[in-house]
């Protein structure tokens, strides 16, 4: 009886849930949070007994889902990762923040007690990066930042820093501060 009832009216049935569901949106989620909070361990005993009887099958049902959708996977999984390094990025620079002058003291200490380390990573960047080390050497002995001159990004700040947009020519420099020119590093943006 009720399902016949429910295949006449399926469409006007419908159409009622719909509607009551658009109407009550914040309510029915706050109800479902409230029963998960109560029934969560009811819910986890319940996920793990089922996962224990059906194991090969979860196992192969997953196999062949990755195995047909492998390609969107993979672009999902980059996109993630992408949005989390900048995620990570600014918890980073949040946490520098917040105790730079620890991790700066940090610094120092490992850079004294360990100098041969140092002088290692200082040849591995001049090996890989031998362009960027050039240009920057010619910058610094030939061209001298002007006393008081102002950030070309910011203009608020004292430039203190001398920024090659391109290696290749090392007499083009754009005169920065510490702040703008660690952003450049970070994100780099061409200036134009």
């Amino acid at each position: 009886m009720i399902k016949e009832y429910y295949e006449k009216h399926k469409e006007e049935i419908k159409k009622k849930s719909k509607e009551y569901y658009h109407n009550n949106k914040n309510k029915i989620r706050i109800r479902k949070k409230e029963y998960y909070k109560k029934s969560k361990s009811k819910f986890s005993e319940n996920s793990k007994k089922y996962y224990e009887k059906n194991k090969e099958e979860i196992k192969n049902r997953t196999k062949k889902y990755y195995g047909d959708h492998k390609k969107e996977m993979n672009l999902k999984q980059r996109e993630n990762y992408l949005w989390n390094r900048f995620a990570r990025i600014i918890k980073q620079r949040q946490y520098y923040k917040n105790h730079r002058e620890e991790i700066l003291k940090n610094m120092s200490e490992f850079a004294k007690k360990n100098r041969d380390i140092m002088n290692k990573r200082w040849r591995v960047h001049k090996e890989r990066y031998p362009e960027k080390v050039k240009a920057r050497r010619i910058a610094y002995y030939r061209i001298k930042i002007p006393e008081n001159q102002i950030c070309e990004v910011c203009n608020i700040n004292k430039a203190t820093e001398r920024d090659h947009r391109d290696y290749s020519k090392p007499l083009e420099v754009s005169f920065v501060c510490h702040q703008c020119n660690c952003k450049f590093e970070r994100l780099p943006i061409c200036l134009n």
